[in-house]
């Protein structure tokens, strides 16, 4: 111990624990499995004439239908399906004019 902190210390088995866990399990799969959902969910919402004009409102209504499904299923399942939710959720969200103009004034992704 220096100066009253205490060394950090990683275990094993600590470290497999984390990676287990429902959050890193849902960070994963949006990251991972997103992109493999948004063509699914983008085809969906090309056959709604009114989402077709209007993507951010398709990807945001796509985004809370899976949120729902999540909400009904346990297990492995919910972490999955909550971040996929949330990775289609995003994309809905920055396509839009508003948050590409926002990013780009705090010096984010210019498209």
């Amino acid at each position: 111990m220096v100066l009253g902190i205490k060394k950090p210390s990683l275990k094993i088995s600590g470290f497999t624990s984390f990676l287990k866990s429902n959050e890193m399990i849902a960070v994963a799969s949006a990251v991972l499995i997103t992109p493999v959902v948004l063509a699914t969910v983008t085809a969906l919402i090309s056959r709604v004439p009114f989402l077709r004009d209007n993507f951010a409102i398709g990807m945001l209504i796509g985004s809370l239908a899976i949120f729902l499904i999540a909400s009904m299923v346990g297990g492995i399942f919910k972490p999955v399906l909550l971040g996929i939710s949330a990775g289609v959720l995003l994309v809905g969200i920055q396509s839009t004019t508003f948050a590409q103009g926002l990013l780009n004034r705090l010096g984010g992704i210019a498209n």
